[in-house]
């Protein structure tokens, strides 16, 4: 029996997205990954989900309690539209997670940075 899938809101998306991530929980946004809205910059959303699940274990056991989360735009990227979903803990300047994320008016674009 094929499992339909659901559509979800952009708005929706980008906020299971961030409470996965404050969570250290990437199941939380598996459903919502699998909406036709969403576009990555993997060769297939598994892939990216994968990656995604190792930068999150990656970034709990590296970071210290609690956790903030912002959204910016740095002044280097090129494609101003494209927005950083930046993870920070409560002791390194940088992020402990960045996904770039450029939302248009029929997709929603998830690019994994590693470093």
């Amino acid at each position: 029996m094929e499992k339909t899938k659901q559509e979800y809101a952009k708005g929706a998306i980008l906020n299971k997205l961030v409470e996965s991530c404050l969570n250290f929980n990437p199941n939380l946004f598996l459903p919502y990954l699998q909406s036709e809205k969403v576009t990555t910059d993997m060769p297939d959303k598994t892939r990216f989900y994968c990656f995604f699940e190792q930068m999150l274990l990656s970034a709990k056991n590296n970071s210290v309690e609690p956790m903030t989360f912002k959204i910016e735009n740095p002044n280097w990227e090129e494609d101003k539209n494209m927005l950083h979903y930046n993870l920070y803990d409560s002791v390194h300047v940088h992020s402990r997670l960045s996904i770039r994320v450029k939302v248009t008016a029929d997709e929603i674009y998830l690019d994994t940075m590693p470093f």
